[in-house]
């Protein structure tokens, strides 16, 4: 008989990320001067979420009396991976069901060079300027080929900063419809082709957007726009979602939404404060993994969340939040006229834990293990005499939740195999593994002069104008070697490009240039 799945609740202190922070965020902001109080905030927040000391929920079985205690959560997005998931599977199906027509779209993938990516990384608030040059020269282009000037195309567009080892990576993914919207509602779809007009559409606008913020100088400007590989990508996948394809649309959503990093990569060694992380061969490294310092791994780590009050996902187009209004404004302007019964306006759905556990683990958490009844709610926790008087005598109260404990004197040794050579190395390579962001004195003085000001050579050949492609790796270690290695897990390498390509080939259609498809205006809205 199969073995019943059952829900076990996950152990924040196990995660990396919250060791490293843990243990190394104090010592970080002294020697970093860090003064973002938001950001220490956050921190604090994600080391509490999930610890019974900040406040917790009480479950009981009425049959058994066997109690549950449900830890409070941070709720914020970015730096807490569970957190961020359930904002991934709460937000995904409403898009796919919600926000989204039952139309083709297109995923598409915006990239910058690496030579602007630390324009973005000085002012983060830029990257608002990348959301409407994708909103301007998508609705440009996509009028052009359907040949409907007023025509709105459905765009849900989110911004990711990261790359593999979390380098600062800056760029655009977008589920776009494969066509534009007419006034009445009715959907024409774009012939296929056209993407080198829409990739020169693209840097154009992200050029002359940061031109006029004088975040570029006109030099740097005009070589951009003069050189042939100028480092500026677009990646469209070779077929549209098909318009039935909910469950891809879901798929890509969440793909749009995820988490920075993946904790399955991430390991930490508390005893030389090392993190290793492992992930497919980097082009330039020709290696699988990377190795950093715990304050190498913060500054990267912090780089890459959002910042307050900036959304990374929006809405433009027949998608945007005032289009949408306006649409269930005037259905339930019909339908008041008609006589017939007023539907509420559809809303964000918010699934409960319970149902989310279930999605997940296959399993009912508040089923009662003992007894296989249903727990009850009885009591919310939130005082700290009540919650010593509760967790003392399960031996759960170590005093306060933000003190910090040391971490173990020895850690399990590990072995790092070169993926391109198959060398072992057990110590840590002296030099950072990664491209570091400082600079000499010098050097930092040459690249603002050439960024910021008039500088007339060209670039060093550190850059790489024409982007990266990520080359195979591994898939086994090599022979006569059983120890443990980095790069033997099981991971695929992403297509072309190093980007994921979601297609139904139900979805592959080719489709005439004067052909387009009808759908009633209601099932739209």
């Amino acid at each position: 008989m199969p073995v019943a799945h059952r829900y076990r609740p996950r152990h924040p202190s196990a995660s990396p990320i919250w060791q490293v922070l843990h243990y190394h965020w104090d010592r970080f902001r002294r020697t970093q001067s860090v003064h973002d109080d938001h950001l220490d905030q956050t921190v604090r927040a994600f080391l509490r979420c999930g610890d019974f000391r900040s406040g917790f929920t009480r479950w009981r079985c009425p049959g058994c009396e066997h109690e549950f205690l449900l830890a409070f959560t941070c709720k914020q997005r970015g730096l807490c991976a569970a957190c961020h998931q359930r904002r991934t599977l709460t937000l995904a199906p409403h898009i796919a069901e919600t926000v989204c027509a039952p139309v083709p779209h297109r995923h598409i993938v915006l990239t910058v060079p690496r030579l602007l990516r630390p324009v973005f990384r000085r002012d983060r608030t830029l990257i608002t300027e990348l959301f409407h040059a994708a909103q301007e020269v998508l609705n440009l282009w996509l009028r052009e080929r359907t040949g409907v000037t007023n025509g709105q195309p459905g765009i849900v567009a989110a911004a990711q900063t990261f790359g593999d080892f979390l380098t600062w990576h800056p760029h655009l993914h977008l589920l776009v419809t494969a066509g534009v919207f007419r006034a009445d509602g009715s959907f024409q779809i774009a012939p296929l082709g056209g993407w080198r007009e829409l990739a020169e559409l693209w840097r154009h606008a992200v050029i002359r957007r940061l031109r006029q913020h004088r975040s570029i100088s006109a030099t740097l400007a005009t070589k951009l726009l003069s050189w042939t590989n100028s480092g500026f990508t677009l990646d469209a996948g070779e077929a549209p979602l098909a318009a039935d394809d909910l469950a891809g649309r879901t798929h890509l959503a969440e793909y749009l939404i995820r988490s920075p990093f993946s904790l399955e990569k991430i390991t930490y060694e508390p005893a030389t404060g090392h993190i290793p992380y492992r992930s497919e061969k980097h082009w330039r490294t020709k290696r699988n993994f990377e190795v950093f310092s715990a304050h190498q791994f913060i500054e990267a780590l912090i780089a890459q969340l959002p910042l307050k009050g900036v959304p990374m996902l929006r809405y433009y187009g027949h998608y945007s939040n005032k289009s949408r209004g306006m649409r269930r404004a005037a259905q339930r302007k019909y339908k008041a006229t008609s006589a017939t019964a007023l539907s509420p306006a559809p809303r964000r759905p918010r699934i409960c834990w319970q149902q989310l556990i279930m999605k997940v683990w296959g399993a009912d958490p508040l089923e009662c293990p003992l007894c296989q009844g249903r727990l009850r709610l009885i009591e919310v926790i939130e005082e700290e005499k009540d919650i010593a008087q509760v967790l003392s005598p399960l031996g759960l109260c170590h005093g306060k939740a933000q003190d910090l404990r040391q971490p173990p004197a020895h850690a399990p040794p590990w072995t790092l195999v070169d993926a391109s050579t198959g060398e072992l190395s057990t110590t840590v390579p002296a030099t950072s593994p990664l491209p570091t962001t400082r600079r000499s004195k010098s050097e930092s003085l040459a690249w603002r002069q050439y960024v910021f000001g008039e500088y007339s050579t060209d670039p060093d050949d550190d850059f790489d104008q024409c982007g990266c492609e990520a080359p195979p790796c591994y898939d086994e270690a090599p022979d006569g070697i059983d120890q443990l290695t980095l790069f033997d897990d099981g991971y695929q390498p992403d297509p072309e490009e190093g980007e994921p390509v979601f297609w139904s080939d139900a979805a592959v259609q080719d489709f005439p240039e004067d052909d387009y498809i009808q759908y009633d205006p209601a099932d739209i809205a």
